[in-house]
């Protein structure tokens, strides 16, 4: 992850892209992440494009990709069958919620930089804190803490006069990653009183985990969702 945050990348998105490594790997994409880490540096940053290019291609609101074989032909270097981005586009969900899965389980240790510290610190001798020594001498349990609403919620909008009820929206989310969502709060925003005609709905979804939001914003600010033919505009709180 290191490597990515020194090409000009955040922190979530270095995440991102190092656990959609890890799932190509354990999809059939040989050693992608021994392959990154020890890349030349040109190789590596077009590794790292062509990364970003698939999590575009798993965003639910971008329109369908190309068959273009050399978009990612490093990345596909090596698989047993020939693979576009097209394949990320049609399995856009599976690949949501196996980088979720990573994140949330796995991805806790391996992305904690005090951990991964003082790892090293202990496979070179010296002495750690008691808290990171206990913390790196216990058990992997694979538990989810419970993180603030307020960081796992998206704001979401409808058109004025759109049909739209709770359930249709969790069935959406459901549908596609399982248990996903807590809850949703839909309501009319009271600063609309004077509103001539159907008023917008808006409201929140609540997730069940943090790792949703900057996939399905893709790094943005917003994203489209079509829900059965209601659009549903959706951004982080």
């Amino acid at each position: 992850m290191k490597r990515v945050k020194l090409m000009n990348r955040e922190s979530v998105e270095a995440r991102k892209v190092v656990a959609l490594w890890m799932w190509l790997e354990s999809m059939g994409f040989p050693n992608m992440v021994r392959r990154a880490k020890n890349a030349p540096a040109d190789v590596f940053q077009r590794l790292l494009l062509e990364a970003e290019a698939i999590l575009d291609s798993l965003h639910q609101g971008n329109p369908k990709t190309s068959q273009n074989a050399t978009a990612i032909f490093l990345t596909a270097y090596g698989a047993r069958d020939p693979i576009t981005l097209q394949f990320f586009y049609a399995n856009r969900d599976l690949g949501i919620r196996s980088i979720v899965a990573i994140l949330d389980s796995v991805g806790r240790i391996i992305f904690n930089d005090e951990l991964v510290k003082a790892s090293r610190e202990s496979d070179a001798g010296r002495q750690l804190e008691p808290s990171l020594a206990e913390a790196l001498q216990a058990p992997y349990i694979h538990m989810m803490e419970p993180t603030h609403e307020d960081y796992r919620s998206m704001l979401v909008t409808f058109h004025p006069g759109s049909n739209v009820t709770p359930e249709i929206i969790i069935n959406y989310f459901v549908g596609r990653w399982g248990v996903s969502v807590e809850r949703v709060d839909l309501d009319l925003d009271p600063k609309l009183g004077q509103w001539e005609g159907p008023m917008p709905t808006y409201g929140r979804v609540v997730f069940t985990s943090p790792s949703f939001l900057p996939l399905l914003l893709n790094g943005g600010h917003y994203a489209e969702f079509n829900i059965d033919g209601l659009f549903m505009w959706g951004g982080g709180t």
